[in-house]
């Protein structure tokens, strides 16, 4: 696409309906942070039922294994032939670019940046207030995009099975001792309830550095997934070795009183 200002004049709508499309902005991005984290694969789910055609195909594109430039053609010619203005033609633009950023594996943050420049200085304003927490990005959402992106599994992961026989103290123990790098690195291989625990255990400053670790990592090694589990496993089995054991209730003894 070409964003001059014959472009501008074509894109341009109401308020309101720049606002409409916030609800767009922020779809997009979640997409952003569940292929970061889980791949490109991840977004097939979110193909089958997703209600915007235009995204969807798109979506169905990039999963399919079409090269960037590929992708973009045929999206933008589509734009094009449908003829769009407004609102419309806003909306669109505002997939494209989203898509675009997804396929390259960018930083949400830099995804987020591009598709608001579309809206404005004041509608970005909008944004922050409506669909963010004020403290580094829309973290219920992201956990509710954590929690419907996987299957539940028949075999958890050894480190999932570990966290499972904590209880949420010596989890909240073990997180104080866990380097948040190996943490980060080590989510990709759990199951979705174990991630979920994990982000609910920590204070919300700390799940949100371990969702800002995670968006910006991108694609670790399986090697180096490994390593990190080796060190989380040995720093929970030193917790729970320290960690003295519940104590018995005390019962009566004595004779039992008439």
């Amino acid at each position: 696409m070409n964003y001059d200002w014959a472009f501008a004049r074509r894109i341009r709508c109401s308020r309101e309906e720049q606002q409409q499309c916030l609800h767009m902005v922020s779809e997009i991005l979640l997409l952003t942070r569940k292929a970061r984290s889980l791949g490109l694969l991840s977004l097939i789910e979110t193909i089958e039922s997703c209600a915007n055609r235009f995204l969807q195909r798109g979506l169905q594109l990039i999963v399919d294994g079409e090269k960037p430039h590929a992708v973009r053609e045929i999206l933008e010619i589509s734009i094009m032939a449908g003829g769009f203005r407004g609102r419309e033609l806003l909306e669109r633009c505002i997939i494209l670019e989203g898509l675009m950023g997804i396929q390259a594996g960018l930083n949400p943050r830099s995804i987020r940046e591009l598709l608001l420049s579309f809206l404005g200085e004041e509608i970005a304003r909008t944004y922050e207030t409506e669909f963010e927490d004020g403290s580094g990005g829309d973290l219920d959402g992201f956990l509710k995009t954590l929690e419907q992106s996987q299957p539940p599994s028949p075999v958890p992961s050894p480190l999932s099975l570990l966290f499972s026989r904590l209880g949420d103290e010596e989890i909240r123990q073990c997180l104080k001792e866990i380097s948040t790098l190996d943490l980060a690195k080590a989510l990709k291989n759990m199951n979705a309830k174990t991630q979920m625990r994990i982000f609910n255990t920590l204070p919300k400053p700390g799940a949100l550095f371990l969702r800002e670790t995670l968006e910006q990592m991108g694609r670790v090694p399986p090697s180096a997934v490994a390593e990190a589990q080796e060190r989380i496993e040995a720093v929970m089995k030193d917790v729970s070795r320290r960690t003295p054991p519940p104590k018995a209730a005390v019962g009566h003894t004595g004779p039992t009183p008439a």
